[in-house]
């Protein structure tokens, strides 16, 4: 960590001077935070935000943990125009603007005695822990098909509603694509109404959660605001370049970010003639607010052959192709299945991807020119038919017919879901199933299909260890999970989310190079880490409430980088998307930013 005199300090070479990078510190700002009592508040979060403006850059949002002695300095080139947020659990938020005649500050923080005031800026998995349904496998259930894109027990969330309003919200989100079985459907209007009426009216019911540990002190943390209100950062990808590409899933647009300059490109994905507004599935989301999606841009991977960045288009059943030293978009359609998902590239510059609504992992052969589908096997022939019949349903759907609201059953008959997707070290291809609850295997060389059932419902996304061991977020009971192929066994290990428990990991990332897994706090605004070797957990909390993070890249240099993707994205705290950056305490963030291995 950068420490000067056993004091935190923060340095922003470009803060304000978005386009320009410096070594060069011309001001140096010390803060001093407070009780209002005398007594120091430790491990406090700082985050300065600059007014500046340049066409085509943005500006990172920077915080910073100070220590024990509750001080921390702010060293940068420039320091005008700069406000500063001070953030503490139990504490109010304290504010100031940086003027460039003052060399210190002192900030005074009022400690949170309002039941209601502490039970608001507790985050979303402190509430979802309080609500009580009766049944902890009805609310698993509930976990999973109403946490896919933004917080449960957000303020917006808990609204008071009635009944039918809830009946309204509930059938949006089964048009989205929530899976929430047609009993369930019935039900919740009712209990989450009481249950948050409950909870609102005895604010002292919602649990605390965890406090900042010591491992905040020297992290630092970048935001950089992208997009809009309208949007939604889906997924990131680190690229070989250094640079940042972020998908946004709502306007059909990839957004390039140099995270050294702060320099952005919008590249607008092309559409044809025949794509409707809101997709080609029914167009499920034409009517949500400002949409200008056609594709649906998804996941992102690079080829390591040529630097080409490949994408789902979900919405349009189509692989994209960009070439960065062209600009240019190839588009792919792809005739044999529905939803492509999660994608990554192999060694042989072979693009693998799920195809979520159709049961398939599917293969594009970039030397071959040719696409493969692997059909994994379906559950029961209800599923069965419930799959070959798709074509029609979705010509239905394109009718108007509201195929959303044909009976669904608890475990999602007709759609199992292939969802995360990784490649193991041995080229393996491994990949999940959300809604049937397992994890299956595919040989590439000979075709082998095997498929591992989990101890655990709703595996999201996976990652491979540098071993093969495969890491599995477990996100409607907030856990982590690994399987060893070798002697085909799970391990389930507790995050460090308090309550237990609480926490809906959608992603997660492994740092091959130092054996730590990177897993999203979704519903707990936190980013933590975990090491294979020691069992330790670090947990670094972000900025922002409400903070929905997705996909996971790692840098050579062992930070990470990923989204708050909400949708919609007026869930966060202000309501702006933005690319992420954690550097933890025990690693040189100052170096150029490197894709890992």
């Amino acid at each position: 960590m950068h420490s000067l005199v056993n004091k935190l300090v923060l340095v922003l070479a470009c803060t304000l001077m978005p386009g320009f990078y410096t070594t060069s510190y011309a001001n140096e700002i010390t803060v001093t935070v407070t009780d209002g009592h005398g007594s120091v508040l430790p491990r406090t979060m700082l985050t300065l935000t600059s007014s500046l403006e340049q066409d085509g850059y943005v500006t990172p949002e920077q915080s910073f943990f100070i220590d024990e002695t509750g001080q921390g300095i702010i060293k940068t080139q420039d320091i005008r125009n700069v406000s500063v947020r001070v953030r503490k659990p139990g504490y109010e938020d304290g504010f100031f603007d940086i003027d460039p005649s003052e060399k210190n500050y002192t900030v005074a923080l009022s400690k949170q005695e309002d039941v209601d005031e502490i039970a608001e800026y507790r985050p979303a998995n402190a509430w979802v822990a309080a609500l009580d349904f009766g049944d902890a496998k009805f609310k698993e259930h509930f976990r999973l098909q109403c946490s896919f894109c933004h917080q449960q027990g957000t303020p917006i969330v808990r609204i008071d509603r009635t009944e039918e309003e809830w009946a309204k919200i509930i059938n949006r989100m089964l048009r989205y694509g929530s899976r929430l079985d047609s009993a369930a459907q019935k039900k919740i209007p009712a209990l989450i109404r009481s249950e948050y009426k409950r909870l609102s009216e005895n604010p002292s019911l919602i649990p605390a959660t965890k406090p900042w540990g010591a491992e905040v002190v020297g992290a630092q943390i970048s935001e950089w605001p992208l997009g809009d209100g309208s949007s939604q950062l889906h997924d990131v990808l680190l690229s070989s370049t250094g640079l940042i590409y972020a998908g946004d899933n709502l306007q059909d647009n990839l957004i390039e970010l140099d995270p050294i300059t702060g320099k952005t490109v919008t590249h607008k994905i092309p559409r044809k003639k025949r794509d409707k507004l809101g997709g080609n599935i029914g167009g499920r989301l034409k009517n949500y607010p400002g949409v200008g999606t056609y594709v649906g841009l998804h996941s992102l991977d690079e080829s390591n052959v040529d630097g080409h960045i490949f994408m789902t288009g979900s919405d349009s059943s189509r692989l994209v192709e960009f070439a960065p030293e062209t600009g240019k978009f190839i588009l792919y359609d792809l005739k044999k299945g529905l939803y492509p998902h999660t994608i990554r590239i192999d060694q042989q510059d072979r693009v693998w991807f799920t195809m979520a609504v159709s049961n398939q992992v599917a293969m594009f052969d970039r030397k071959k020119k040719k696409f493969k589908f692997y059909k994994l096997p379906t559950r029961s022939k209800k599923e069965a038919r419930t799959i070959r019949f798709l074509p029609a349903i979705m010509k239905l759907a394109k009718l108007g017919v509201k195929t959303h609201k044909f009976n669904i059953d608890e475990i999602s008959t007709g759609l199992p879901l292939p969802y995360g997707i990784d490649i193991a070290p041995d080229g393996g291809i491994w990949f999940s199933r959300l809604h049937a609850d397992e994890i299956g295997h595919i040989d590439p060389q000979t075709g082998a299909l095997n498929m591992y059932k989990t101890p655990f419902l709703g595996p999201r996304r996976l990652r491979a260890d540098g071993e093969g061991n495969i890491w599995i977020t477990v996100f409607a009971s907030g856990r982590l999970a690994k399987f060893t192929p070798a002697d085909k066994k799970f391990t389930l290990y507790d995050l460090p989310t308090l309550p237990l428990g609480s926490d809906t990991p959608y992603s997660l990332a492994v740092d091959k190079q130092r054996h730590q897994v990177w897993v999203n706090g979704t519903a707990s605004d936190t980013m933590m880490r975990y090491d294979i070797k020691s069992g330790a957990w670090a947990v670094f909390p972000l900025p922002r409430m409400r903070s929905f993070t997705r996909d996971v890249a790692v840098a050579q240099d062992g930070s990470v980088f990923t989204s708050n993707g909400s949708f919609p994205a007026w869930h966060i705290e202000d309501g702006q998307p933005t690319i992420i950056r954690v550097i933890p305490n025990d690693i040189d963030g100052s170096k150029p930013v490197v894709k890992s291995e």
